[in-house]
């Protein structure tokens, strides 16, 4: 009989609700406590997913001795605190991506994680999904031959942006880079690992932060990548993969909603589809029950190595297109 795991909510926000929406359907998950530093919004939330317990305090919830694991759903500017204080109480934790502000408080989480011998992954849908680790078992195969260039994009219109928000928002961590430019980042990490080279460039905003940036990748003998993120393109979302013997088109609406297509010349095109169950944000519950059942402290799907290799990459960004986190970096 599989084990059932209780799950605490950490901050229960829009991202926590839609995560917990999928969490339910897991057979052996249990949305078992909730924290908030509002206590009608974390007994609301309890109420309506069926938790037992609701805390006022994030430290309550992170030494309530009934919780298994802990997913982390508050911005990413307090991703450091909250993280070390859910290790600390060696609790196993699944972490929101971006995992923190810097390569710095990154590195910081994963040491505590290593001291406090708790399991600790962050929250990237991407290596989850079956469409991806089709496009990758294709490429691994020898079918496509080799990469020469990706280029992935992520963007959304909400011109005029208000700049009161927390995106705008340079102390919280804001602009399009850390809340939607790291998914195409990590698709070219994840099919071609880290760059030789990089040059960035973005539009900042008067408070400070990127609403539009773009970022060319560097691999040597002519293998490039592109991204590029914005709050003022509607372009949505997708990669694109070009490789020696055709293309591979990785689309999605939503997390659950998700598709590839296999362009090869001289073949009719393949769209490949998946059924609901197969994808979502529960694939990264699933995985971290997996590994906590094998009594793994890191995922092999998602392991800690490319959480610091994305945040590498991240800082390098911010660093040639002038973002800074005040007090921070």
């Amino acid at each position: 009989m599989n084990k059932i795991y209780n799950w605490g909510i950490l901050a229960p926000g829009n991202i926590a609700r839609k995560f917990a929406l999928e969490l339910n359907e897991v057979p052996n998950a249990r949305i078992y406590a909730v924290g908030s530093r509002n206590t009608e919004r974390a007994r609301n939330f309890a109420e309506e997913f069926g938790a037992e317990k609701y805390y006022s305090r994030y430290e309550d919830l992170a030494a309530d001795p009934e919780v298994d694991i802990i997913y982390i759903a508050s911005p990413h500017s307090f991703h450091l605190e909250h993280a070390k204080l859910c290790l600390e109480n060696h609790k196993a934790v699944l972490c929101e991506k971006a995992l923190a502000l810097n390569l710095r408080e990154a590195k910081e989480i994963i040491t505590c994680a290593k001291e406090n011998n708790s399991f600790f992954m962050e929250a990237m849908m991407v290596p989850q999904q079956p469409s991806y680790q089709e496009a990758k078992r294709l490429i691994d195969s020898g079918i496509m031959g080799k990469i020469k260039y990706i280029q992935g994009w992520f963007g959304f219109n909400k011109a005029p942006y208000d700049l009161s928000l927390r995106l705008m928002n340079p102390s919280l961590g804001g602009g399009a880079l850390l809340d939607i430019g790291l998914y195409p980042l990590f698709d070219v990490l994840y099919f071609l690992g880290s760059p030789k080279n990089i040059l960035a460039d973005a539009e900042l905003t008067s408070t400070g932060v990127d609403q539009t940036v773009s970022v060319r990748m560097e691999y040597g003998e002519g293998i490039t990548a592109s991204v590029f993120a914005s709050f003022m393109s509607a372009s949505g979302v997708g990669t694109d993969i070009l490789c020696e013997k055709g293309v591979l088109r990785l689309r999605r609406m939503n997390a659950v909603d998700q598709w590839l297509d296999i362009n090869i010349p001289g073949q009719e095109v393949k769209h490949l589809t998946w059924k609901t169950p197969e994808c979502g944000l529960k694939q990264e519950a699933l995985e971290a029950m997996k590994c906590l059942g094998e009594g793994k402290k890191e995922s092999e799907k998602m392991p800690q190595s490319l959480s610091i290799s994305l945040m590498t990459v991240l800082d390098e960004i911010r660093k040639q297109t002038g973002v800074y986190y005040p007090g921070r970096d």
